[in-house]
């Protein structure tokens, strides 16, 4: 039997190849999750220990293939330092079929990798029974069955190639959360994100249509540059109710006074304005004789070679007087 063993820690790898050695396993070690992603999609194992420093997590590209093709999986035994309850639901919520506590016992690790083996052969249908836990999600109006790749939006059936529904079932089993592209290219083709490239972002494309990912259908499909993807559930907004019943109570008199004082103010400004006329004294030696404005005292220098000019007839003046009009309503 071949067995996978995700670690980088060489010490612990010998320990474990020498402690299954007796139950004729050949054990393969793995250090980069792209690397195990792509011997999973290439090789069947009788099982995969896990060394759980390495991060156990449902987005790690190695358990969300594992959770995208069920119907492949070889049971995964964590090996870690659990040292809370909640540690250990953590490592069985992300994957983990068994788990084997550090510093590792030989005799531990021999009868839970022969309880794993044996109890995957049975699920898998040497007694007869299916495994059906954790084969479906439901989101809002979409369902997605895992055992025959089926997704339903309100009850209709939608047709996606095997790769689509992979990359559906691990965005919407990570509702919330950004799945990365390096994530997707090692979970679904068990490649490097730069080989997958073109191929993943046209994928996504026909994802979004044929799945209507634009919330149209209550779900949208997320993406954040160096994130990536994430399935997110839009949640109507409705009126604040106290808002609501607020301009319920404006009165509909209040609005006609309003309007009505708005024009008459605009009525005000756009109205005509009399021409300006000078004062009848003189203002800084500016004087007036017969219509005809006079800046200089009739002594002076500049009076005498001064054009006289009447502001009737000049556009300066009109300019000048307009200028005054708006400055003395303002």
């Amino acid at each position: 039997m071949k067995l996978a063993i995700f670690t980088n820690d060489s010490a612990l790898f010998h320990l474990i190849q020498s402690c299954l050695a007796a139950e004729g396993a050949v054990c393969t070690r793995y250090g980069e999750d792209v690397e195990l992603a792509r011997a999973l999609h290439r090789e069947e194992f009788s099982a995969i220990v896990f060394d759980a420093a390495s991060g156990m997590d449902a987005s790690h590209p190695v358990l969300a293939r594992r959770a995208c093709y069920g119907d492949r999986r070889a049971p995964l035994i964590a090996v870690g330092d659990f040292c809370a309850r909640e540690h250990v639901q953590a490592a069985l919520n992300a994957g983990a079929d068994d788990i084997v506590l550090m510093p590792v016992d030989p005799r531990e690790l021999r009868l839970r990798f022969q309880l794993a083996v044996r109890r995957f052969a049975c699920d898998s249908g040497s007694c007869g029974t299916a495994q059906t836990t954790g084969d479906e999600l439901e989101m809002g109006s979409y369902r997605m069955s895992r055992r025959d790749g089926s997704v339903e939006i309100d009850g209709k059936p939608v047709r996606l190639t095997a790769r689509e529904f992979a990359i559906a079932w691990v965005l919407f089993s990570q509702q919330g959360n950004y799945v990365t592209r390096r994530a997707i290219a090692a979970t679904v083709w068990g490649s490097s994100e730069d080989i997958v490239g073109r191929t993943l972002e046209q994928h996504i494309y026909k994802l979004r249509k044929k799945l209507q990912l634009d919330g149209a259908c209550g779900i949208v499909l997320r993406t954040m540059y160096a994130h990536g993807y994430r399935i997110e559930q839009i949640v109507e907004r409705a009126v604040e109710p106290a808002l609501a019943r607020a301009a319920e109570r404006v009165p509909e008199t209040t609005l006609a006074r309003a309007t009505e004082r708005a024009l008459e103010r605009t009525a005000e400004v756009a109205a005509p304005r009399p021409p300006l006329r000078p004062a009848s004294g003189a203002a800084n030696g500016a004087c007036t004789t017969g219509g005809t404005i006079k800046l200089h005292t009739s002594g002076s220098e500049a009076a005498r070679h001064a054009q006289p000019w009447s502001p009737e007839s000049s556009d300066s003046w009109a300019f000048v007087a307009n200028r005054a009009g708006v400055r003395r309503l303002a």
